[in-house]
């Protein structure tokens, strides 16, 4: 055998091992003739074709889902995210001149980036905008003047939505403090039972207590990601900043650092609670039963009288010509106008009053 033959042979035995080492992602037999090992291979290739459509399967099923879970999403979010993407940087600029959003949004539990909450503000403001304009100009309004009313719509949703994570919070904190004489009897409960403080506020966290069951469950997150039992306590008591909550974090932490029976502490803050409940209650009541007698007069006595006084003074002013001392249209935006108003702010003032 001459030398070229024999370099030519381990060319071929060099490129057979190469093909070998680097086609077998699924144990091809060794030491087979060429025919079995291609039609091995051709089996691969064979098992590969049809594991490709569940592949595709798998991946539209993914895409499929991400979409479902961006459609989940409210409009107005989704509208938002938009349009952060596009306007970045104006939006964080404005974000770091407002002051005390994040903690607004924190005591709120609105789980929104404040960049996301300042950009659904702005949305909110053009779409009003657009709005007031729109309407304005179909009024019959002079340009400037829809201009204006424009510019005011906007500031005033763009305002509206500034304040609104506070009205949520005072709203939270009303419903927590209502639900306060049901979370602290169901503690003692557990608690005389003999079971500790910590599955005591699970319990109350998986109860169904409305705001005071969601907050319950952020402070056994907090001790869950290794907040201390008091740190999570004046945590929740900072953030609801509520006097009823400071006594009851106050007892709580006083009863767990200098000793006592805990559970009858509880008993008794939940009877001091529900005692002042109902004497507030009571007084509501009674100033309610005051208020619907002038809210009858305003809303039917008063609309009456006025248009019989408007009609008796409109005869004896025209001496028999039959014209009415205020135009029609002045008349109908009083009653139609004014006196709804009165009654809205009555209604008003009758919530407002209600017992926390």
């Amino acid at each position: 055998m001459s030398l070229a033959d024999a370099f030519v042979r381990f060319l071929e035995k060099l490129g057979g091992k190469t093909v070998e080492v680097a086609e077998v992602p699924k144990r091809i037999p060794r030491r087979r003739p060429i025919q079995e090992r291609l039609k091995i291979l051709r089996e691969i290739q064979r098992e590969e074709e049809r594991e490709a459509p569940s592949r595709e399967e798998e991946e539209l099923e993914r895409l499929l889902e991400a979409r479902r879970e961006e459609i989940s999403k409210p409009f107005s979010q989704r509208l938002a995210e938009a349009f952060l993407n596009h306007f970045r940087g104006p939006v964080e600029s404005m974000t770091r001149s407002l002051k005390g959003l994040e903690y607004d949004l924190y005591r709120a539990n609105i789980r929104m980036s404040k960049e996301m909450y300042v950009a659904m503000m702005l949305v909110a403001g053009i779409f009003l905008s657009v709005f007031s304009f729109v309407a304005s100009i179909l009024m019959g309004l002079d340009i400037i003047t829809s201009i204006l009313v424009g510019i005011f719509g906007f500031l005033a949703g763009f305002m509206y939505l500034r304040v609104y994570p506070r009205m949520v919070w005072r709203r939270r904190v009303s419903e927590v403090e209502k639900a306060l004489p049901y979370v602290l009897r169901h503690l003692a409960a557990l608690l005389s039972a003999g079971v500790g403080i910590a599955e005591a506020m699970v319990s109350v966290a998986n109860s169904d207590y409305g705001v005071a069951s969601e907050e319950f469950e952020l402070m056994v997150r907090d001790m869950r990601s290794g907040a201390s039992f008091e740190d999570a306590l004046m945590r929740f008591d900072k953030k609801m900043e509520s006097e009823n909550v400071t006594r009851v974090v106050k007892q709580i932490l006083r009863a767990i650092k200098f000793g006592g029976n805990l559970a009858d502490i509880l008993y008794d803050m939940a009877a001091d609670f529900a005692f002042e409940y109902r004497m507030k209650l009571v007084e509501y009541v009674q100033k309610v039963n005051g208020i619907s007698f002038v809210y009858m007069f305003l809303t039917v006595v008063m609309p009456t009288m006025f248009v019989v006084a408007i009609l008796a003074g409109s005869a004896f002013a025209s001496a028999g010509s039959g014209g009415l001392a205020i135009t029609p249209a002045g008349l109908a935006a009083i009653l139609l106008l004014g006196f709804p108003m009165i009654s809205l702010i009555i209604i008003v003032m009758i919530k407002r009053g209600e017992p926390r």
